[in-house]
Protein backbone atom coordinates (compact mmCIF):
# COMPACT_ATOMS: atom_id res chain seq x y z
CA UNK A 1 0.00 0.00 0.00
CA UNK A 2 2.20 2.74 1.24
CA UNK A 3 4.24 1.68 -2.50
CA UNK A 4 1.19 2.68 -4.29
CA UNK A 5 1.21 6.10 -2.09
CA UNK A 6 4.67 6.90 -2.56
CA UNK A 7 4.11 6.56 -6.56
CA UNK A 8 0.88 8.99 -6.54
CA UNK A 9 3.09 11.34 -4.04
CA UNK A 10 5.63 11.50 -6.96
CA UNK A 11 3.11 12.23 -9.84
CA UNK A 12 1.25 14.96 -8.10
CA UNK A 13 5.32 16.14 -7.34
CA UNK A 14 5.97 15.51 -11.04
CA UNK A 15 8.91 12.94 -10.48
CA UNK A 16 6.75 10.03 -11.01
CA UNK A 17 5.79 8.69 -14.70
CA UNK A 18 2.91 7.47 -15.64
CA UNK A 19 4.37 4.08 -16.69
CA UNK A 20 5.50 3.71 -13.78
CA UNK A 21 1.76 2.80 -12.23
CA UNK A 22 0.64 -0.77 -12.22
CA UNK A 23 -1.50 -2.35 -15.02
CA UNK A 24 -4.32 -3.50 -12.86
CA UNK A 25 -7.95 -3.27 -12.74
CA UNK A 26 -8.50 -3.34 -9.11
CA UNK A 27 -6.34 -0.55 -8.23
CA UNK A 28 -8.03 1.34 -11.46
CA UNK A 29 -11.32 0.93 -9.45
CA UNK A 30 -10.15 1.31 -6.07
CA UNK A 31 -8.41 4.76 -7.29
CA UNK A 32 -11.65 5.75 -9.20
CA UNK A 33 -13.84 4.57 -5.91
CA UNK A 34 -11.17 7.06 -4.05
CA UNK A 35 -11.51 9.59 -6.02
CA UNK A 36 -15.51 9.91 -6.17
CA UNK A 37 -15.75 9.28 -2.66
CA UNK A 38 -13.22 12.42 -1.81
CA UNK A 39 -14.71 14.04 -4.43
CA UNK A 40 -18.26 13.72 -2.85
CA UNK A 41 -17.36 15.14 0.60
CA UNK A 42 -15.53 17.74 -1.14
CA UNK A 43 -19.07 18.42 -3.02
CA UNK A 44 -20.45 21.66 -1.98
CA UNK A 45 -23.00 21.27 0.81
CA UNK A 46 -25.92 22.87 -0.50
CA UNK A 47 -26.14 19.84 -3.07
CA UNK A 48 -27.92 17.85 -0.60
CA UNK A 49 -27.24 14.06 0.32
CA UNK A 50 -27.41 12.54 -2.89
CA UNK A 51 -26.55 15.04 -5.73
CA UNK A 52 -23.13 15.74 -4.33
CA UNK A 53 -22.37 11.97 -4.80
CA UNK A 54 -24.05 11.22 -7.66
CA UNK A 55 -21.87 14.32 -9.27
CA UNK A 56 -18.97 12.67 -8.06
CA UNK A 57 -20.08 9.43 -10.10
CA UNK A 58 -21.23 10.96 -13.19
CA UNK A 59 -17.85 13.40 -13.27
CA UNK A 60 -15.22 9.76 -12.86
CA UNK A 61 -17.34 7.97 -15.09
CA UNK A 62 -17.19 11.06 -17.93
CA UNK A 63 -13.46 11.92 -17.32
CA UNK A 64 -12.83 8.26 -17.68
CA UNK A 65 -14.33 8.34 -21.40
CA UNK A 66 -13.15 11.40 -22.28
CA UNK A 67 -9.04 9.47 -21.59
CA UNK A 68 -10.11 6.81 -22.96
CA UNK A 69 -11.26 8.27 -25.72
CA UNK A 70 -8.09 10.83 -26.17
CA UNK A 71 -6.08 7.60 -25.91
CA UNK A 72 -7.84 5.62 -28.32
CA UNK A 73 -7.58 8.02 -30.92
CA UNK A 74 -4.21 8.57 -30.30
CA UNK A 75 -3.55 4.56 -30.75
CA UNK A 76 -2.64 4.51 -26.65
CA UNK A 77 -5.65 2.57 -25.82
CA UNK A 78 -3.37 -0.30 -23.76
CA UNK A 79 -2.82 2.79 -21.32
CA UNK A 80 -5.78 3.99 -20.46
CA UNK A 81 -5.51 1.85 -17.05
CA UNK A 82 -2.28 3.26 -16.51
CA UNK A 83 -3.41 6.42 -17.08
CA UNK A 84 -7.08 6.79 -15.04
CA UNK A 85 -5.34 5.03 -12.35
CA UNK A 86 -2.51 7.67 -12.14
CA UNK A 87 -4.57 10.35 -12.53
CA UNK A 88 -7.44 8.98 -9.79
CA UNK A 89 -4.73 8.06 -7.28
CA UNK A 90 -3.13 11.75 -7.57
CA UNK A 91 -7.07 13.23 -7.71
CA UNK A 92 -7.48 11.93 -4.69
CA UNK A 93 -4.31 12.49 -2.62
CA UNK A 94 -5.11 16.34 -4.24
CA UNK A 95 -8.62 16.16 -2.90
CA UNK A 96 -7.70 15.22 0.51
CA UNK A 97 -5.22 17.67 0.96
CA UNK A 98 -8.24 20.13 -0.10
CA UNK A 99 -10.63 19.17 2.56
CA UNK A 100 -8.75 20.85 5.35
CA UNK A 101 -8.47 24.46 3.91
CA UNK A 102 -12.42 23.91 2.25
CA UNK A 103 -13.79 23.28 6.00
CA UNK A 104 -11.60 26.33 6.97
CA UNK A 105 -12.96 28.23 4.44
CA UNK A 106 -16.32 27.40 5.31
CA UNK A 107 -16.08 28.24 8.87
CA UNK A 108 -14.97 31.58 7.87
CA UNK A 109 -17.82 32.60 6.09
CA UNK A 110 -21.19 34.05 7.62
CA UNK A 111 -24.21 31.93 8.28
CA UNK A 112 -26.95 32.62 5.85
CA UNK A 113 -27.13 32.95 2.15
CA UNK A 114 -24.52 31.60 0.95
CA UNK A 115 -22.12 33.68 -0.94
CA UNK A 116 -18.21 33.74 -2.38
CA UNK A 117 -15.60 35.51 -0.57
CA UNK A 118 -12.64 35.43 -0.99
CA UNK A 119 -10.45 34.15 1.90
CA UNK A 120 -7.06 33.15 2.86
CA UNK A 121 -8.11 28.93 2.51
CA UNK A 122 -9.92 29.38 -0.60
CA UNK A 123 -6.18 30.43 -2.14
CA UNK A 124 -5.16 27.75 -1.11
CA UNK A 125 -7.80 25.58 -2.64
CA UNK A 126 -7.28 27.53 -5.62
CA UNK A 127 -3.63 26.82 -5.76
CA UNK A 128 -4.23 23.09 -5.22
CA UNK A 129 -6.66 23.19 -8.11
CA UNK A 130 -4.29 24.83 -10.44
CA UNK A 131 -1.67 22.11 -9.28
CA UNK A 132 -4.25 19.27 -9.66
CA UNK A 133 -4.98 20.96 -13.28
CA UNK A 134 -1.09 20.70 -13.91
CA UNK A 135 -0.60 17.03 -12.81
CA UNK A 136 -3.39 15.65 -14.64
CA UNK A 137 -2.09 17.53 -18.24
CA UNK A 138 0.99 15.94 -17.05
CA UNK A 139 -0.15 12.59 -16.80
CA UNK A 140 -2.06 13.35 -20.08
CA UNK A 141 0.76 14.50 -21.84
CA UNK A 142 2.80 11.34 -20.64
CA UNK A 143 0.04 8.80 -21.96
CA UNK A 144 -0.31 10.49 -25.63
CA UNK A 145 3.49 11.11 -25.93
CA UNK A 146 1.99 14.44 -27.14
CA UNK A 147 2.59 18.10 -26.05
CA UNK A 148 1.81 19.87 -22.64
CA UNK A 149 -0.30 21.63 -25.44
CA UNK A 150 -2.54 18.83 -26.38
CA UNK A 151 -3.51 17.91 -22.97
CA UNK A 152 -4.22 20.60 -21.41
CA UNK A 153 -6.64 21.52 -24.73
CA UNK A 154 -8.41 18.04 -23.56
CA UNK A 155 -7.89 18.70 -19.71
CA UNK A 156 -8.83 22.40 -19.00
CA UNK A 157 -11.61 22.06 -22.19
CA UNK A 158 -13.15 19.15 -20.39
CA UNK A 159 -12.90 20.94 -16.81
CA UNK A 160 -14.65 23.94 -18.50
CA UNK A 161 -17.41 21.45 -20.36
CA UNK A 162 -17.83 20.10 -16.67
CA UNK A 163 -17.99 23.84 -15.35
CA UNK A 164 -20.44 25.13 -17.82
CA UNK A 165 -23.24 21.14 -16.97
CA UNK A 166 -23.00 21.35 -13.50
CA UNK A 167 -23.73 25.36 -13.26
CA UNK A 168 -26.73 24.41 -16.13
CA UNK A 169 -27.86 21.53 -13.83
CA UNK A 170 -27.87 23.38 -10.57
CA UNK A 171 -29.55 26.36 -12.32
CA UNK A 172 -32.55 23.78 -13.32
CA UNK A 173 -32.48 22.18 -10.04
CA UNK A 174 -32.85 25.51 -8.70
CA UNK A 175 -35.49 26.26 -10.42
CA UNK A 176 -37.86 23.20 -10.13
CA UNK A 177 -40.29 23.20 -7.37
Amino acid sequence: MSQYLKLFINLCLFRGQAANVPRSETLLVLTALAATITAAISADPNHGLFRGPLMAIGHVLSFALIIYLALRLRGYSERVVQTLTAMFGATTLLQLLVLPFAGWHERLLPAGEPQMILTIPLLFVLVIGLWSLTVMISILRQAMESSVGAAAIIIVGYQIFLFFLLATLATIGSSVP
